[in-house]
């Protein structure tokens, strides 16, 4: 049986995700009410322990967090927690090579300027999740930019699907822009 995933769009601010990742002041049981997704016990049991291995994490360079569940665990419940939803693509597991070459063909085609991949997987703070799950972001001076070099009115061209998630990207990308807000992908 196919296994359902998001690349969930959020709006809010790099640094102040940031800078919650390198001093953290969230409170783990708070944000497990909050956070939008059932956030394993462990996590929350040892959310003061995390916290600290994050912050100290950020200060050491890039550090690839795709095998420390724990931690992976712990930046996604911050970065849902401190941003807003705006919208999500979703595909099944068996769908998941044809999700891919939309990201890498259309919707690379049509948002320019290494948007896609940045939203796919960047560092934050110091800290990579660039694997399932996987956050990205782009900064609001990138969302302008893709703006003003302009983006499709028409995506009629693609399959239905495709264009109904090139539509909702390309709608996301141009409200975050004008509200002067960071967008956040969060592929799970």
């Amino acid at each position: 049986m196919p296994v359902g995933y998001t690349f969930e769009l959020r709006v809010g601010s790099v640094d102040a995700v940031a800078t919650e990742l390198r001093a953290p002041t969230l409170v783990g049981a708070e944000v497990a009410a909050t956070c939008g997704f059932d956030l394993d016990e462990e996590v929350v049991d040892r959310w003061g322990e995390l916290a600290q291995d994050v912050a100290r994490r950020t200060t050491s360079g890039s550090t690839w967090l795709g095998e420390d569940e724990d931690a992976t665990m712990y930046v996604l419940a911050v970065v849902t927690t401190m941003t807003h939803w705006y919208g999500s693509l979703a595909h099944s597991s068996s769908g998941g090579e044809a999700f891919r070459e939309f990201l890498e063909g259309p919707a690379d085609d049509a948002l320019g300027g290494g948007l896609v991949h940045d939203l796919s997987g960047r560092e934050l703070a110091g800290l990579l999740l660039d694997v399932l799950p996987s956050v990205g972001w782009a900064g609001n001076a990138e969302l302008r930019a893709a703006v003003a070099r302009g983006l499709p009115d028409d995506c009629g061209h693609l399959g239905p699907e495709d264009e109904d998630d090139l539509v909702q990207l390309i709608a996301c990308v141009e409200r975050a822009a004008a509200g002067g807000l960071d967008l956040f992908a969060v592929h799970d």
